[in-house]
């Protein structure tokens, strides 16, 4: 199944720009709230699992709860981040967070960094749309294999797996 979605894509394409469906959704200016499942695999097989719900409300502010197996929550405005568990709470300026332009340009809808890092291959059909993306710059692609999402724009995995055989899937349904 893989080999022929990697021909299908293949055949799509380098992706130069965001496609128009995609671009609707980052462009969207209602809250979105949904539920997500993140699943890890490390190298040698053990599975580990978390739950919780994602709340983005553009131009305002981005939450990430986690419910299980344990409770945390990160939210980030336009000027600062704060992190909670059951231990601690941290906050900081955004500004802090290492990379904080590349996001801060990406939420304003310039993804040209995510084209200067990637190679992109993107494929729509049967109303769901496919997305592998190989590193191409050297000191990411020591660290990450590969990119994968699939799905609709409601209802869509995101996979990033690493050179040591860990993979890391986060499945997102919008409410």
């Amino acid at each position: 199944m893989l080999f022929w979605a990697s021909v299908v894509l293949t055949a799509a394409g380098f992706a130069t720009e965001v496609p128009e469906t995609i671009r609707a959704k980052l462009a969207a200016t209602n809250e979105v709230t949904g539920r997500f499942v993140q699943t890890k695999v490390d190298g040698s097989g053990r599975e580990y699992v978390m739950r919780g719900s994602y709340r983005i409300r553009p131009g305002v502010d981005f939450t990430w709860r986690t419910e299980d197996p344990f409770e945390t929550v990160f939210t980030a405005t336009q000027s600062c981040y704060s992190y909670s568990n059951e231990d601690c709470v941290v906050s900081r300026a955004l500004s802090d967070l290492p990379g904080a332009g590349r996001f801060a340009a990406a939420s304003a809808g310039d993804v040209s960094a995510f084209f200067k890092a990637f190679d992109a291959l993107y494929k729509e059909e049967g109303g769901k749309f496919y997305v592998k993306a190989k590193p191409k710059v050297g000191e990411l692609s020591s660290v990450l294999e590969r990119v994968d999402a699939e799905g609709t724009v409601s209802n869509w995995t995101l996979s990033a797996t690493f050179p040591n055989r860990t993979r890391i899937a986060i499945s997102f349904r919008d409410d």
